[in-house]
Protein backbone atom coordinates (compact mmCIF):
# COMPACT_ATOMS: atom_id res chain seq x y z
CA UNK A 1 0.00 0.00 0.00
CA UNK A 2 1.07 3.45 -0.60
CA UNK A 3 1.50 5.97 1.82
CA UNK A 4 -1.70 8.23 0.36
CA UNK A 5 -3.68 4.97 0.93
CA UNK A 6 -2.37 4.71 4.15
CA UNK A 7 -2.96 8.70 5.48
CA UNK A 8 -6.07 8.03 3.79
CA UNK A 9 -6.94 5.02 6.09
CA UNK A 10 -5.45 7.27 9.14
CA UNK A 11 -7.56 10.21 8.63
CA UNK A 12 -10.55 7.81 8.41
CA UNK A 13 -9.90 6.06 11.59
CA UNK A 14 -9.42 9.63 13.14
CA UNK A 15 -12.83 10.64 11.61
CA UNK A 16 -14.49 7.45 13.20
CA UNK A 17 -12.57 8.15 16.64
CA UNK A 18 -13.76 11.44 16.84
CA UNK A 19 -17.56 10.84 16.20
CA UNK A 20 -17.94 7.99 18.55
CA UNK A 21 -16.34 10.12 21.26
CA UNK A 22 -18.87 12.98 20.29
CA UNK A 23 -21.79 10.41 21.10
CA UNK A 24 -20.66 9.51 24.64
CA UNK A 25 -22.86 12.74 25.83
CA UNK A 26 -21.63 15.88 27.91
CA UNK A 27 -19.53 15.54 30.88
CA UNK A 28 -21.76 15.40 34.10
CA UNK A 29 -22.43 19.14 35.66
CA UNK A 30 -19.61 20.15 37.55
CA UNK A 31 -20.15 21.02 41.16
CA UNK A 32 -20.03 19.00 45.19
CA UNK A 33 -22.04 15.75 45.75
CA UNK A 34 -22.81 15.14 49.44
CA UNK A 35 -23.42 11.92 49.78
CA UNK A 36 -24.30 12.00 53.59
CA UNK A 37 -27.07 15.03 52.87
CA UNK A 38 -27.90 13.71 49.29
CA UNK A 39 -27.13 17.05 47.15
CA UNK A 40 -25.16 18.67 44.50
CA UNK A 41 -24.06 22.40 44.40
CA UNK A 42 -21.49 24.16 42.39
CA UNK A 43 -19.84 25.52 45.06
CA UNK A 44 -16.78 27.74 43.84
CA UNK A 45 -14.27 25.42 45.49
CA UNK A 46 -14.63 22.10 48.23
CA UNK A 47 -16.47 23.35 50.86
CA UNK A 48 -15.83 23.01 54.05
CA UNK A 49 -18.52 20.63 56.00
CA UNK A 50 -19.32 21.38 60.11
CA UNK A 51 -21.85 19.58 61.77
CA UNK A 52 -23.47 21.39 63.88
CA UNK A 53 -26.27 19.57 65.70
CA UNK A 54 -29.05 22.22 67.12
CA UNK A 55 -31.34 20.88 70.48
CA UNK A 56 -30.21 17.22 69.25
CA UNK A 57 -31.59 17.39 65.62
CA UNK A 58 -28.63 16.47 62.84
CA UNK A 59 -27.51 19.88 61.04
CA UNK A 60 -24.51 19.83 58.53
CA UNK A 61 -23.00 22.97 57.29
CA UNK A 62 -21.40 23.20 53.90
CA UNK A 63 -19.26 26.37 53.32
CA UNK A 64 -16.81 27.88 50.38
CA UNK A 65 -15.69 31.83 51.47
CA UNK A 66 -13.52 34.04 49.83
CA UNK A 67 -13.13 37.72 49.92
CA UNK A 68 -16.56 39.38 49.49
CA UNK A 69 -18.91 36.61 50.66
CA UNK A 70 -19.92 33.31 51.36
CA UNK A 71 -21.58 30.46 49.88
CA UNK A 72 -23.17 27.83 52.09
CA UNK A 73 -25.97 24.99 51.99
CA UNK A 74 -26.82 23.36 55.65
CA UNK A 75 -28.90 20.23 55.82
CA UNK A 76 -31.12 19.87 58.78
CA UNK A 77 -32.68 16.08 58.95
CA UNK A 78 -36.20 16.44 61.00
CA UNK A 79 -37.28 13.82 63.64
CA UNK A 80 -40.54 13.72 62.25
CA UNK A 81 -42.48 11.37 59.87
CA UNK A 82 -42.95 12.10 56.30
CA UNK A 83 -46.67 12.70 57.33
CA UNK A 84 -46.06 15.14 60.00
CA UNK A 85 -43.27 16.94 57.84
CA UNK A 86 -45.80 17.28 54.96
CA UNK A 87 -48.76 18.59 57.14
CA UNK A 88 -46.40 21.25 58.74
CA UNK A 89 -44.76 21.92 55.62
CA UNK A 90 -45.70 25.86 55.48
CA UNK A 91 -44.86 26.31 58.85
CA UNK A 92 -41.26 24.88 58.97
CA UNK A 93 -40.53 26.24 55.12
CA UNK A 94 -41.38 30.09 57.11
CA UNK A 95 -39.35 28.67 60.26
CA UNK A 96 -36.58 28.08 57.89
CA UNK A 97 -36.60 31.26 56.43
CA UNK A 98 -36.94 33.43 58.93
CA UNK A 99 -34.22 31.29 61.32
CA UNK A 100 -32.07 31.89 58.49
CA UNK A 101 -32.17 35.84 58.22
CA UNK A 102 -32.35 35.93 62.09
CA UNK A 103 -28.76 34.14 62.34
CA UNK A 104 -27.16 37.16 59.91
CA UNK A 105 -29.36 39.67 61.71
CA UNK A 106 -31.28 40.58 58.67
CA UNK A 107 -34.59 41.95 57.33
CA UNK A 108 -36.74 40.55 55.19
CA UNK A 109 -37.04 42.52 51.71
CA UNK A 110 -38.69 40.04 50.00
CA UNK A 111 -39.73 36.36 49.85
CA UNK A 112 -41.66 34.20 47.35
CA UNK A 113 -42.89 30.72 47.09
CA UNK A 114 -41.08 27.80 44.86
CA UNK A 115 -40.56 24.55 44.01
CA UNK A 116 -37.73 22.64 43.72
CA UNK A 117 -37.16 20.56 40.63
CA UNK A 118 -41.43 21.27 40.63
CA UNK A 119 -42.22 19.13 43.17
CA UNK A 120 -40.43 20.25 46.44
CA UNK A 121 -41.96 22.99 48.12
CA UNK A 122 -39.56 26.35 49.00
CA UNK A 123 -39.44 30.12 49.71
CA UNK A 124 -36.56 32.32 47.70
CA UNK A 125 -35.79 35.15 49.89
CA UNK A 126 -33.78 38.05 49.89
CA UNK A 127 -32.66 40.25 52.91
CA UNK A 128 -30.85 43.27 53.67
CA UNK A 129 -28.21 43.39 56.46
CA UNK A 130 -27.35 46.91 57.57
CA UNK A 131 -24.80 46.34 59.81
CA UNK A 132 -22.79 44.37 57.98
CA UNK A 133 -23.32 45.91 55.23
CA UNK A 134 -24.60 42.88 53.14
CA UNK A 135 -27.01 41.12 51.36
CA UNK A 136 -28.13 37.93 51.98
CA UNK A 137 -30.18 35.81 49.09
CA UNK A 138 -31.43 32.05 49.94
CA UNK A 139 -33.69 29.51 49.41
CA UNK A 140 -34.78 27.11 51.98
CA UNK A 141 -36.88 23.70 50.31
CA UNK A 142 -38.39 20.71 51.80
CA UNK A 143 -37.30 17.49 50.86
CA UNK A 144 -38.72 14.72 52.50
CA UNK A 145 -37.67 14.95 56.11
CA UNK A 146 -34.85 17.20 55.13
CA UNK A 147 -34.75 21.00 55.23
CA UNK A 148 -31.73 22.56 52.66
CA UNK A 149 -31.19 26.44 53.34
CA UNK A 150 -29.11 27.19 50.26
CA UNK A 151 -27.47 30.71 50.59
CA UNK A 152 -25.19 33.25 49.11
CA UNK A 153 -24.35 36.40 51.62
CA UNK A 154 -21.76 39.35 51.78
CA UNK A 155 -21.65 42.24 49.97
CA UNK A 156 -24.65 43.73 47.34
CA UNK A 157 -22.41 43.67 44.31
CA UNK A 158 -21.47 39.51 45.58
CA UNK A 159 -24.70 38.61 46.75
CA UNK A 160 -26.46 39.89 43.14
CA UNK A 161 -23.47 38.73 41.13
CA UNK A 162 -24.76 36.10 38.00
CA UNK A 163 -22.16 33.40 40.24
CA UNK A 164 -23.89 33.65 43.38
CA UNK A 165 -27.15 33.09 41.15
CA UNK A 166 -25.25 30.37 39.59
CA UNK A 167 -24.98 28.99 42.75
CA UNK A 168 -28.26 29.15 43.92
CA UNK A 169 -30.06 27.61 40.83
CA UNK A 170 -27.15 25.05 40.72
CA UNK A 171 -28.57 23.19 43.97
CA UNK A 172 -30.42 19.62 43.43
CA UNK A 173 -31.23 17.72 45.72
CA UNK A 174 -30.68 13.99 45.34
CA UNK A 175 -33.50 12.01 47.43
Amino acid sequence: MNSFGRECRVRACAVVLAAVAGCAGPPPAPGFVSKADQFRAAFPTEPRVIDQPTGGIPSRLYTAEDVNGAYTVRAIELPLAPEAVAAASDTLLNDAQTDLIRSVGGTLAKSRSVALAGTYPGRAFVATVPERGGVLRARVYLVGTRIYKVSVFGKAEFANSDAATGFLDSFVAQE
